[in-house]
């Protein structure tokens, strides 16, 4: 066996012994293929015509080896019986490899794809399919096999596959195929709740996916914006954004790669409400809500759960609001009242909130940017008893959400020490624990007052003071 690789040179040998001198060596070829005998030469006369094949007595010699060159050479000499001596000739050479589908396929979403593709070489190749923008959607780098199936396809399977066949002879060889999925939109927002002033300028976005690439609109409560005040360019993502506005400054929409934006100058109060984006393209239509508001945003509470007095507790909270707070409640109840009855079908608190509303006067806000600071002081707590508590607050617009539950504790009563010194101290304890009993009748008396701070300062008297239970 004599193995070579393509383009080099061998040299059959016909090593036979000739006893008797006036024979004449004849050298035939048997292809791999299964083709017919063929004669190559005869003594020293060349009978193929193939210039690279030689001969030189009992030698064959090959130059530029070719896939076809490969076979079984017979060195025979005329004799009876023939005398003959084989040899086999492998040609090994690079893969080569092709693809079996189209090289451009357009699958819908959720339907399967099969990808195949071909390849000769010698040794055989392996066949590996491959994706050029990363992982294969199985996860994992590369799957062996002239197939490669791919289950409810979307928009994330789209991208370049590549089959590569490998030999170990040469460079691997590679066919590519480009899978492109069509899909309905797909719409995400950057923010679901945008808060803004009057006078400032505020950008919408909304990211929109779909194939083939879906038209985008906007509207205001239902309300189509009216595309004589737009102008929009769509732009490639190698590309800079730019905004063509043709009759009108205060709305512009722009569209780089899949970031659509609506862009609000000078906000008025009736550019507030609710904003939609939707997006459309022959395989469905998908819509986004983005609220654009003047409400504040919901407190946080900021104070210690653990932080309050034997019967009083300081809230704390911040909330976002680009206009003055003018007022806020809050309700709070204890934790252990919170379950719910069954009564005539509906759902009922078992204890209700009790509740406390205050109005803030303009002055007495503590402000950076658009956070606002505030503090309230509840008084008539019951000693060591868990509480739960809900902050709203309010602006010249309305009333934001309710703050998350906000659990916080007030601590034990101090104990009065006694002296341990006999008769004496139990005199001394009778005037101790009678002027701790003064002083708890002078607070119960003074129990219906609460005090309101604002980051610690009480706030006047004169502020109306309500406390019901709703």
């Amino acid at each position: 066996m004599f193995t070579v690789e393509v383009g080099q040179s061998v040299i059959i040998p016909c090593d036979v012994e000739n006893s008797v001198g006036k024979n004449k060596l004849i050298i035939k070829k048997l292809p791999a293929n299964g083709a017919s005998e063929k004669l190559l030469s005869v003594g020293n006369d060349k009978v193929t015509p193939d210039p690279r094949m030689t001969v030189d007595g009992t030698r064959l010699t090959i130059s530029h080896t070719r896939p076809r060159d490969a076979g079984t050479f017979i060195c025979q000499f005329d004799l009876e019986p023939p005398l003959q001596l084989r040899h086999t000739l492998d040609v090994q050479y690079a893969p080569t490899v092709r693809a079996l589908v189209p090289p451009e396929q357009r699958v819908a979403k959720g339907n399967s794809v099969s990808l195949e593709c071909k390849a000769h070489g010698n040794p055989e190749p392996i066949i590996r399919w491959s994706r050029q923008e990363g992982p294969l959607p199985s996860g994992h780098r590369s799957q062996q096999g002239e197939m490669l199936t791919l289950e409810a396809v979307d928009r994330h399977m789209e991208g370049t596959y590549l089959c590569t066949a490998d030999n170990g002879i040469g460079e691997p060889a590679s066919a590519a195929v480009s899978l492109t999925v069509e899909y309905p939109p797909e719409i995400t927002t950057e923010q679901g709740i945008v808060r803004t002033g009057e006078g400032d300028t505020v950008e919408l976005v909304c990211v929109v996916h779909g194939r083939p690439p879906p038209d985008v609109m906007w509207t205001l409560d239902g309300r189509k914006l009216p595309d004589t005040i737009m102008d929009t360019k769509l732009h490639q993502p190698q590309q800079p954004s730019h905004t063509h506005t043709t009759h009108d400054t205060h709305l512009s929409q722009t569209h780089f790669a899949h970031r659509h934006t609506l862009t609000i100058n000078n906000v008025k109060e009736k550019d507030f409400g609710t904003y939609v984006c939707i997006a459309e393209n022959p395989h469905g239509q998908k819509t986004a809500v983005i609220q654009m508001t003047s409400l504040p945003k919901p407190p946080q509470l900021t104070s210690s759960p653990n932080g309050g007095e034997s019967t009083k507790y300081t809230l704390t909270w911040e909330t976002e609001s680009y206009y003055p707070i003018t007022e806020f409640l809050i309700k709070y109840r204890k934790s252990h009242l919170g379950a719910w009855q069954q009564r005539n079908h509906d759902m009922v608190m078992a204890d209700s909130w009790e509740s406390v509303s205050r109005t803030v006067e303009p002055n007495s806000r503590a402000t950076q940017g658009p956070r606002h600071a505030l503090a309230y002081t509840l008084d008539a707590l019951e000693v060591a008893t868990d509480y739960v508590a809900v902050v709203r607050v309010r602006n010249k617009y309305g009333w934001s959400a309710e703050s998350d539950n906000f659990s916080f504790s007030t601590k034990k009563a101090m104990a009065v020490q006694q002296s341990t010194s006999g008769a004496r101290g139990q005199m001394n304890a009778a005037p101790l624990l009678m002027l701790l009993m003064v002083s708890l009748v002078f607070t119960m008396m003074q129990g219906s007052t609460s005090s309101h701070y604002l980051l610690g300062e009480r706030f006047p008297a004169t502020l109306a003071v309500s406390q019901s239970r709703q």
